[in-house]
């Protein structure tokens, strides 16, 4: 009976072993075992698939020379609090791939102070950071345009002669020259029909001022 135990128990550590590999090699995630001189000790397949580099490669220099430059002093100090105890819970920073662009990883991981090392899942968000990064161009180029839309909705103060625009600091500008100080409009000139109709000469004017344009 006690050999059958034995057996028997084995048998059922085999068996967690082997869903244990199972899921580290089939996760989408990124799983992986660092140690706390700044090795990787161990990672899954989808390291490879996400950045390019192998896993022997990814595990023969410090982890810290696949961290964007920019993002190595906070990346270094996450690491310190970890390593004192504590868990990086949606760190977020970006990883070196082997055709030289960056991906934008989110970081969990927690730390086995006996086995120095740190245990960590990352997933890759760069499709969902450039997304927000869309949102937020939009944003402001809505607010931009918003901003004109108020910037032109306002009473302007115009000479009813010649047709400038007094500004806030009481100078006259064309109304071509404020409103593309003020916005972001650009003009072209032509001559439409009805002055074209009334004034022929017009027509050979703006002719030779196209011509003398460089």
């Amino acid at each position: 009976m006690t050999e059958q135990k034995i057996l028997n128990e084995a048998t059922a550590k085999r068996a967690v072993q082997e869903l244990e590999d199972r899921f580290f090699a089939n996760s989408i995630d990124m799983l992986c075992m660092l140690d706390f001189n700044g090795y990787f000790k161990q990672l899954n397949p989808a390291w490879e698939r996400t950045l390019g580099f192998t896993r022997e490669e990814l595990m023969s220099r410090p982890f810290i020379e696949f961290v964007h430059p920019d993002d190595r002093e906070r990346t270094l100090k996450q690491n310190a609090k970890v390593k004192g105890g504590g868990q990086a819970l949606a760190f977020e920073n970006r990883y070196l791939c082997k055709d030289g662009s960056f991906r934008w990883f989110r970081w969990n991981a927690s730390p086995n102070s006996g086995e120095k090392v740190i245990y960590s899942v990352a997933r890759d968000v760069t499709e969902s950071k450039r997304a927000e990064e869309e949102r937020e161009q939009l944003v402001r180029e809505l607010q931009a345009a918003l901003a004109e839309v108020r910037t032109l909705r306002e009473i302007l103060p115009i000479c009813s002669y010649c047709r400038k625009i007094r500004d806030d600091g009481n100078y006259w500008h064309h109304v071509e020259d404020y409103i593309s100080q003020h916005t972001t409009t650009m003009f072209s000139h032509g001559i439409c029909p009805s002055c074209l109709e009334s004034h022929p000469e017009l027509e050979f004017e703006h002719s030779e001022r196209e011509k003398a344009k460089p």
